[in-house]
């Protein structure tokens, strides 16, 4: 799956009623060829709307591509390393807060204006998505590359 599908996938999942954490989760994790989980909503499920629809911390698209992050580089056990995740999380805060401007969902919400349809969040999680995909493809040539 290449970058484009991986963000309407994310666009669609938001589309079709899942939110923008939970749409970026799965949306990443299919883009890498991961079994669909019914786990992964479930895991982000609250941190849509700045968390639990508060609107007043995290940005809900955000939550999800570090999820995404997380679900393709994290451990599973303790004692390994988190190193690649920790990186892939500081550049996608980075990329995000270029883009955005902020973290903050109020603040986001603010800049979008008035929307129909949730439409300026469902095209930023699909740019997220999008972030995602770009720093995992990185971090996987990177891993080829080394071995």
């Amino acid at each position: 799956m290449d970058r484009a599908q991986a963000e309407k996938l994310a666009f669609d999942y938001f589309k079709s009623g899942f939110h923008c954490a939970e749409a970026i989760a799965k949306a990443v994790m299919e883009s890498f060829g991961m079994q669909p989980s019914a786990s992964v909503p479930r895991v982000v499920s609250a941190f849509g709307g700045g968390i639990g629809r508060s609107h007043q911390d995290l940005c809900g698209a955000l939550a999800g591509g570090l999820a995404g992050l997380g679900l393709v580089l994290g451990r599973d056990r303790s004692g390994e390393s988190w190193s690649a995740c920790a990186v892939a999380a500081a550049e996608l805060r980075h990329r995000f807060l270029d883009q955005c401007g902020s973290t903050n969902c109020a603040q986001i919400l603010e800049r979008f204006g008035e929307q129909e349809n949730m439409l300026k969040c469902k095209r930023l999680s699909a740019k997220v998505a999008g972030m995602v995909w770009d720093i995992l493809q990185n971090a996987h040539e990177q891993q080829a590359s080394s071995a």
